[in-house]
């Protein structure tokens, strides 16, 4: 009787448990897809003299997200965003700038005596592949940490907002052909590389949808534009050589399934 009293209770502990497992909180799943959306900030730095970062400018993406659970407290994520990034550079180094536009069939172009700032704006799709680690569910909320690299693909790139001096003793202007934009895809590399890392909490809304909100950073490891630019130059005729990379810092919010 002690021994059937005693399985019993072993038996009731387990069930008790399991259902308490179960009702905590989604179920363990494999595979988790989700939508994701992150606007944040962006920024140059140089790893060469002759030019600055001019100020902030703006990142944002959308798009699908993955998730490849490994155990409970550790998945591996990555998906793919198509984002848009904006920053400037300011010029403390005395250099002219080449430009050529489309009018009417015809190329025209022009020179500009001193090239003073300008802004860029990159289009890309993105793939994230981070090692995910999540700890355990306090009421409605998973914590988590990420950590992982970043491969964006630059599909268009853009230079505007160009303010010069157009010729010696000339007050500064904003070059206004071609509405002031520019193809820059000649000098901007292919391929950008990054550290990404962040936190964040999932809140669970019901079953297994979680609403996710996160930061994360973005810090690159190679140069998102080129080393020397054909259109760039100092005023002397010398190459102006450059080591420029782009940082971004945003937001993560999205929706898991």
């Amino acid at each position: 009787m002690r021994k059937i009293s005693a399985f019993i209770a072993v038996i009731a502990i387990s069930i008790t448990s399991f259902s308490q497992d179960a009702s905590s909180g989604p179920e363990f799943r494999k595979h988790r897809f989700g939508l994701k959306g992150t606007p944040g900030v962006s920024y140059f730095t140089m790893g060469k003299s002759g030019s600055k970062n001019k100020s902030l400018g703006y990142h944002i993406a959308g798009g699908l997200n993955y998730e490849y659970s490994l155990s409970k407290s550790t998945a591996i994520a990555t998906g793919v965003l198509f984002s848009k990034t904006t920053g400037g550079v300011s010029y403390t180094d005395t250099v002219g700038l080449e430009f050529s536009w489309t009018s009417g069939g015809e190329t025209l172009s022009d020179e500009a005596f001193m090239l003073l700032s300008r802004n860029y704006v990159f289009r890309s799709v993105d793939i994230p592949l981070k090692l995910k680690f999540r700890a355990a569910e306090v009421g409605y909320f998973t914590y988590y940490g990420e950590f992982g690299v970043t491969a964006n693909i630059i599909t268009k790139a853009t230079a505007k907002n160009n303010d010069v001096i157009m010729e010696q003793g000339k007050p500064k202007s904003t070059i206004s052909e071609n509405e002031g934009r520019f193809d820059a895809n000649d000098e901007t590399k292919f391929y950008r590389g990054a550290i990404n890392f962040g936190a964040g909490v999932e809140w669970n809304l019901v079953g297994n949808t979680s609403l996710l909100l996160g930061a994360n950073a973005n810090i690159p490891f190679t140069n998102l534009l080129t080393s020397q630019s054909e259109t760039i130059s100092y005023i002397n005729g010398g190459d102006f050589a450059r080591a420029t990379k782009l940082n971004y810092i945003a937001l993560q919010i999205g929706i898991q399934f």
